[in-house]
């Protein structure tokens, strides 16, 4: 039987978890990046297939040791940024639950399989997440949470689920581009194997033109650095840099070319000259569908966003639809205002859907 989740929640506050405060969902950046962040010289992927990751999740990819955790990894972050709609294909199969500290994520398990694969046993690698942590800074508190916990394979009928709890503020920070953000293609994301091709290709999408990295630092940034293996610069290449290209090349809209330099008397590689190359294999097509609606999500302040996310349950379709009566009503103050003497009259009246109630009220208000 599927375990409530006031008794995971009980089982967290037992170990003495804190407690999270709300964060946005930054839609400007959304637009931002589909306007002044894409490669002048790479053409956009299909905007059916964007989505953002934030610097400060970036650094977590190092740690992904298998396919499985980065396909749940990739779905997690898709139907977190669902409301941005960059990903407009059907996540409605993720179901979430928010509550308090938590949020509770229930997944089909074919989700995490390659086409063809019926080998659920190889799902539980994914929970192998469950061991890894994300370090990052808000409201000058360092938090240092695992990235998922308590991760379940059952069987529900004839299908198998998966489900897990992410900390709050882990959820919220997959939605915080404040310190800066990756704009990547998440299907091409979910295919590749190895943790070397998925940086890399975050790494070549954001540049227009060939980039010089010091060799240690693309090392730390591939998360190799220290592994005697790869201390010798031919082993590096060999063993990391020309799999991640092979990848990418079969795979992926982009990949790479490289070049090393040497330097001092040793002649040691000190810096590798990495220039991203369009693959004729793909055909890219933009979507004015998918940029239309993030352009509209800017117009809506982000507070404002949260808010009818979090109190009335509106996904990004609802948002369209409030939109112009929101404007009407005035600034963010005037409009968080009115939210907030909305939900009061939801909760007195005890009404079955304030999602419904809200666009209803927000219509009359406006006649």
């Amino acid at each position: 039987m599927e375990k409530p989740i006031t008794n995971i929640i009980s089982k967290i506050i037992k170990e003495g978890k804190a407690k999270a405060e709300a964060a946005a969902a930054v839609a400007q950046i959304a637009q931002k990046a589909t306007t002044e962040e894409a490669p002048r010289s790479i053409p956009l992927p299909s905007q059916q297939t964007l989505t953002l990751i934030p610097y400060t999740i970036v650094k977590s990819l190092a740690m992904l040791d298998n396919i499985y955790e980065t396909r749940l990894f990739g779905w997690v972050l898709a139907k977190a940024q669902s409301v941005l709609k960059l990903y407009n294909k059907d996540l409605s199969t993720i179901n979430i639950e928010h509550a308090m500290n938590l949020t509770r994520v229930t997944i089909p398990a074919r989700l995490l399989l390659g086409d063809g694969d019926k080998n659920y046993s190889q799902v539980t690698k994914a929970f192998s997440l469950a061991e890894k942590r994300i370090e990052f800074t808000k409201d000058n508190t360092l938090y240092h949470l695992n990235i998922i916990a308590f991760p379940e394979l059952r069987k529900d009928g004839r299908k198998s689920i998966v489900t897990f709890v992410i900390h709050q503020q882990l959820w919220h920070a997959l939605l915080d581009f404040s310190k800066g953000y990756r704009l990547f293609n998440l299907q091409v994301f979910m295919t590749l194997q190895s943790k070397y091709s998925i940086i890399m290709y975050l790494l070549i999408t954001q540049q227009s033109q060939a980039k010089n990295y010091g060799i240690d630092a693309l090392r730390q940034l591939l998360g190799c650095d220290g592994q005697k293996a790869y201390e010798r610069g031919a082993n590096f290449f060999a063993r990391v840099l020309d799999p991640a290209r092979a990848e990418l090349k079969s795979k992926a809209p982009w990949y790479f070319e490289y070049s090393a330099a040497k330097e001092g008397r040793q002649h040691r590689y000190t810096s590798v000259i990495v220039t991203p190359v369009l693959n004729d294999k793909f055909v890219l097509e933009p979507n004015e569908a998918a940029k239309k609606a993030t352009e509209l999500r800017a117009r809506i302040d982000e507070e404002v966003s949260r808010y009818v996310i979090e109190k009335f349950g509106l996904d990004g379709k609802a948002l369209e639809t409030i939109e112009p009566y929101l404007m009407r009503i005035g600034g963010k103050d005037q409009q968080l205002t009115r939210l907030d003497e909305i939900r009061l009259k939801t909760a007195s009246s005890r009404v079955k859907n304030p999602a419904g109630y809200l666009v209803r009220a927000l219509q009359n208000a406006s006649k």
